[in-house]
């Protein structure tokens, strides 16, 4: 190990890699993984011996310190939760009505967000999705890292984009590179995803399906599907090749 060596030093003899970041006292810093350059820690501590952290403050700039995996949180995970009440005039009378909102950071960036008017369950439900987010194939930490990922939509070929102001939220972008053109695409995607309606009322059917037809084509004119929350993906195959 060579004492304060810097970042910019290990660019000049090396071939650094950026493996992930963790948060200290709130802040972001990079974990480098750099190839021929070992540190005892990971030694003795049985962990990798060439993880390095970026590290600066007051009296050092961007020293690179021994990271030993085992002694920090990888992910430093945060639960948000806030209730409130809303009020609403409809039918000539007034409505108080309570409301709550739960948000998860990790790292120090919101992943994901649910409503529930209840602290017990949403502090519940925010520790069971903390472990379902965690394991999911979806990147919800590092979601740029998503876009244009490849996936299968209803089985028809399409990719991903992340919504940039709803965290864990997606859009299904159309993939039209595999053979299948755009008005077949809109066709498949319109036949596997609308409910086929039982002939009870023939105008209310016409009406529904007038309606229907409508949105799928603002939907199609727009370019992309809002198709919302990343863990409601029961239509959604993440391994494409």
């Amino acid at each position: 190990m060579k004492e304060g060596i810097t970042i910019e030093k290990a660019k000049e003899d090396y071939n650094p890699r950026k493996a992930f970041q963790i948060m200290i006292n709130d802040k972001p810093y990079q974990i480098w993984s750099i190839d021929g350059l070992e540190h005892e820690n990971g030694k003795w501590n049985g962990t990798p011996t060439t993880w390095w952290l970026e590290y600066s403050d007051a009296e050092k700039e961007r020293e690179l310190i021994p990271f030993v995996d085992k002694m920090v949180h990888r992910v430093c995970w945060g639960i948000d939760y806030k209730q409130f009440n809303t009020s609403k005039y409809k039918w000539d009378e007034w409505s108080i009505s309570s409301r709550g909102a739960c948000t998860i950071s990790a790292n120090g960036k919101e992943v994901y967000k649910f409503h529930s008017h209840d602290l017990g369950y949403a502090l519940a439900k925010a520790q069971t999705t903390i472990v379902i987010i965690s394991e999911h194939p979806y990147n919800f930490i590092n979601p740029s890292e998503e876009k244009g990922r490849k996936i299968w939509y209803y089985g028809i070929p399409a990719t991903i984009e992340p919504s940039d102001y709803h965290p864990g939220e997606i859009s299904i972008c159309p993939d039209y590179s595999t053979g299948i053109d755009e008005n077949q695409w809109w066709k498949l995607y319109k036949e596997r995803s609308q409910n086929v309606q039982p002939p009870k009322d023939i105008d209310d059917n016409l009406q529904m399906a007038e309606l229907d037809n409508e949105q799928m084509e603002e939907t199609r004119s727009y370019g992309k599907i809002n198709h919302g929350d990343a863990l409601w993906d029961g239509m959604i195959n993440w391994f494409r090749q």
